[in-house]
């Protein structure tokens, strides 16, 4: 039987890369037909062994990853590279298609004309596309690698003892390593001090498979320079389990005084309690599950107020149930470019921004990072800054 199924996976795989390939092959022959030496034999050769690195380079970081264990700059050089091909690539094979099927509309009904005969002109043979897919791209890089400062004031009906007025800074999904490299973490740090924060929750996906040793030690030392009044608390995000080596992420964070919840529940100054919930994709990686809301809050005082934290905007209903106040998701980078939102409008009841439903408060973020191709189109990256009030 696992046999069977181990056949059954590599044959998925073998057919998936057999679609890539024949799908890059595609926008390879519209790339060569816009070039000057495209009857060139010479030239033609040179062409074909550049695009096809360049589409399989992140293919190629993975399996230097997976089987050579190999997480140098080498493996970051292919893996920027072939992110930002991929990225290329999905948006020319939506674009693409429908122009050749507009093209061939029109040879079929017999268009002609001066019209028809100034859009051939500007399409010049696909250039336009290109032309189109690279300032998309480059507005993408460039929106990716400068996050932006999100703003949200809640009002929680709960006594919180001494504390009228929280600060609240949450930042996910940062995804070091490619995105976001030193520089990157420095200017998170630099951005999180400025707000002056009360508290600071990590809500996921800090990290990634693309995340070597060098970054998380960068990030776990950079944390160390975040200043806020009740410290910083972090939850695991889906990522953290996926070929990222947990234990040294979570050893590079607890050195950078960083307090990681797993599934469990802290009081804070004896005003409010912060749960911590780990993310589904864990049972995979440890066989446990995770435990539910009601048996975390079981023994807590609810008349306190209750902040979850949980990597993915999920489990709202037994939120509202168990009495939670706020909860504080990422993971769906909002789709990180269009059209990609629709599919996470549909999978998530809230899939960014802020819902309320009666007396539970639900914030997801975006997300600082940006996890495989380097691009924010339609999304930002953010770091979220949250003013509670309590009733007191």
């Amino acid at each position: 039987m696992k046999l069977f199924r181990l056949m059954e996976i590599t044959l998925c795989i073998l057919f998936s890369l057999f679609l890539y390939a024949m799908a890059c092959y595609y926008i390879g022959i519209k790339g060569l037909s816009i070039l000057p030496y495209r009857n060139n034999g010479y030239g033609i050769m040179i062409y074909w062994i550049i695009y096809w690195l360049i589409s399989i380079s992140f293919v190629l970081s993975i399996l230097c990853r997976i089987f050579l264990s190999i997480n140098n700059l080498l493996t970051s050089i292919f893996t920027s590279i072939g992110t930002v091909y991929l990225a290329a690539f999905f948006y020319l094979m939506i674009l693409f298609p429908i122009t050749d099927l507009i093209k061939f509309i029109c040879e079929k009904i017999g268009l002609k004309g001066e019209f028809i005969n100034f859009i051939s002109r500007i399409y010049g043979n696909g250039i336009l596309i290109f032309v189109i897919i690279f300032i998309l791209i480059f507005i993408g890089v460039w929106k990716a690698t400068h996050p932006v400062i999100t703003d949200y004031n809640v009002n929680i009906n709960k006594n919180a003892g001494k504390i009228n007025l929280l600060n609240i800074v949450m930042v996910s999904d940062v995804h070091a390593g490619i995105t976001v490299k030193e520089k990157g973490i420095a200017n998170m740090v630099k951005s999180i001090n400025r707000l002056r924060p009360d508290i600071v929750f990590f809500c996921g996906d800090m990290v990634d498979e693309n995340t070597n040793s060098k970054m998380k030690k960068c990030l776990g030392e950079a944390s160390k320079n975040i200043k806020s009044k009740y410290g910083i608390y972090a939850i695991t995000g889906n990522h953290e389990y996926i070929g990222a080596n947990l234990p040294e992420t979570l050893s590079y964070l607890k050195r950078g005084n960083v307090k990681v919840l797993e599934d469990r529940v802290l009081k804070i100054d004896n005003s409010f309690y912060v749960v911590g919930r780990n993310d589904p994709v864990s049972f995979y990686k440890t066989k446990e599950k995770i435990k539910s809301l009601e048996e975390l809050l079981k023994d807590i005082d609810k008349s306190l107020p209750i902040i979850v934290l949980n990597h993915q905007p999920i489990d709202l209903k037994a939120a509202k149930k168990e009495k939670v106040d706020l909860q504080l998701s990422g993971h769906t980078h909002k789709g990180q470019f269009l059209p990609n939102n629709f599919i996470t409008g549909l999978v998530y009841e809230k899939d960014y921004g802020y819902l309320k439903k009666g007396d539970f408060n639900l914030i997801v973020s975006s997300g600082y990072g940006a996890w495989g191709p380097p691009i924010r189109i339609g999304t930002k990256g953010e770091i979220v800054n949250i003013r509670v009030n309590f009733n007191n």
